[in-house]
Parts: structure tokens; sequence; C-alpha cells
């Protein structure tokens, strides 16, 4: 009893010792910078810093004094961090430098499965900015008259501020080119634009959020865990529900002992169904031979004419 007790401190004791020292270490970071990026700090790092320092798939490079994301194999400048918000501003290396008289494409076509994933969400703040070539010219508000750099084409490009989920969105004999994403303020499609303020729009770049996986990432999805976060706070609810789909490996001990316990329950019915039949069975040719029994004991004892069995 006294070796299990002293086996159990050890172990308690090595797991508080493991969990201090991976805080500390965190705790000793000193954050770093990069142009005019004053603090990279958890959950991001650059490439140089020790890697406790920072997680996985939040990695920064330092290129020309100018910090950079390189996010599902695209490169994209940050522009800003707010550790506040858990959120991170980007932008497209092709929309650094806007012009007065033409629009620059960007680099990489703005989508939501391009642009999030595991590590990042999509903020609401973002606005679609879809670059646009008709065959006529468009009188409407919501298309903003441009004409497009480096591209030669003889149709009318125009700068269109909202979503376009398919052709039936636009005017007939208009077509999308490419999209980017803008999350700067006064930039929406509710209201009109100028071309230079699309254009300072399109320089200011997108936000993602990285709130959902930092403060979930305790909750583990493929054992069933379910992350909810309350509204404007910072407190984060994991749920583990028993899910058949879950492999039993991966169940949490209280989904072990109710998957278990249906076997239990199944096998011990029958097993319990088993037993009250076999006495059953059993239990009738037995009470018949001993009252048989019982009745020609009896009339060995009485006279002829008072047998009764």
């Amino acid at each position: 009893m006294l070796t299990r007790g002293l086996l159990f401190a050890c172990v308690l004791l090595l797991v508080t010792f493991i969990t201090s020292s991976k805080a500390q270490d965190i705790s000793q970071c000193i954050p770093s910078s990069c142009g005019h990026i004053s603090e990279i700090k958890f959950p991001f790092r650059l490439r140089t810093d020790p890697e406790h320092c920072g997680r996985h798939g939040y990695e920064l490079d330092c290129q020309n004094n100018q910090t950079v994301f390189n996010y599902k194999s695209r490169i994209f400048y940050v522009q800003e961090i707010n550790y506040r918000s858990y959120s991170i501003r980007l932008l497209d290396p092709g929309l650094k430098d806007q012009r007065e008289n033409c629009t620059v494409f960007p680099n990489h076509r703005a989508s939501y499965d391009a642009m999030t994933s595991q590590i990042f969400e999509w903020v609401r703040v973002n606005n679609d900015i879809n670059y646009v070539n008709c065959r006529a010219p468009i009188n409407s508000s919501q298309y903003i008259p441009t004409s497009f750099c480096s591209k030669n084409t003889t149709s009318f490009s125009y700068l269109v501020i909202r979503e376009i989920l398919q052709a039936s969105d636009l005017v007939g004999g208009c077509r999308v080119e490419t999209v980017a994403w803008s999350s700067a303020p006064g930039i929406s499609s509710n209201k009109s634009s100028t071309l230079t303020s699309t254009h300072q729009g399109l320089a200011y770049g997108f936000e993602l959020s990285w709130k959902r996986n930092l403060l979930c990432r305790n909750c583990d999805p493929s054992r069933g865990g379910e992350c909810t976060i309350e509204e404007n706070s910072d407190r984060a609810t994991c749920r583990y529900w028993c899910k058949e789909d879950i492999h039993v490996s991966k169940l949490t001990f209280r989904c072990k002992v109710e998957y278990y316990s249906v076997f239990v329950l199944f096998f011990g019915g029958i097993g319990i169904g088993g037993v009250l039949v076999l006495r059953f069975l059993l239990g009738i040719p037995i009470l018949i031979a001993a009252v048989l029994w019982q009745c020609k004991r009896r009339n060995l004892h009485t006279s002829s004419n008072e047998q009764n069995c």
C-alpha cells in the first residue's frame, strides 16, 4: 500500500514539474520584432526564435526588414498583430504599391477555403473586392470604374465591393477576374466608395483570427470534444460527447464507461436470462420428480384404502 502511494506521488510530482517547466519556458521567451511589427510573441514566433516560444503553424519570417507570413504556400506581408482581439492583418504583396491611374492585381485570389484553416478563421469585417470585366459599360453605383494595370483588354473594368457567389449576382456580360479582401474601415457593400478609397482599402489588407484555435487548443475534436466560446469573452468551454463514429481508443473515460456498460448490460442480461430459463427447464422436471417421490413415500406408510397419490 505504501509503495503504491509513493509511486502515485512520484508520477504526480513529475507531471507537475513538466507542466510548470513548459509554462516557465514560454514566460521566459523574449518578444521579437521585425520592421514595424514591434512585438512578436506567443503564439507567433520568428523562425530564428526557439521553437517552444510559439505554436506550430504560427512561424513568421523577417525578410528585408519586413515581417512575412508563409500561409498555405502563399506569402503575405504582416501589417498588424492584435493580441487583444486575437487577429492578424495580412496584405497580399501585389497590393502593396497602389497606383492612381489603374488598379493592381493581387498575387493570390482570396477565397474562404484558401484563406482559412484549423489555425485561422475568417473575420466578419472582411469585404470582397471583385475585379470585374464587362463587355459593355455599366451604370451602377456598385460598379466602380477603373482600368487594370498590366492587363491589356478592350472590355470595361470595374471594382465591385460585395459577395458574388454566382454569375447571376453580376450584370449580364460581366465576369469576375479575381477577388481581394479588405477589412479597412469605411469599406462596405452597403455604401458607395470611390476608386481612391477602394485602393486604400486594398492596401490595408484583411484580417484573420486565431482566437478559437488558441482558446480551444486543449479540446480534441477527434475525441468528441466540442468547444464553445462565450460572446465578448475569452472563456472557452470544452464538452466531450460520446459519438458513435469515434474509435473506442480515443474516447474519454466517461465515454468508455458508457460504451462498455452497454455490452455489460447486454451480455449480463443474456446471462441472467439464460440462468432463469435453465432454472425453469431443470426445475419443472425436478419438481415433478420430487412430488412423485413424496407421494410414493407417503403411500408406503399408509394402507391401500388411504392412498391418495
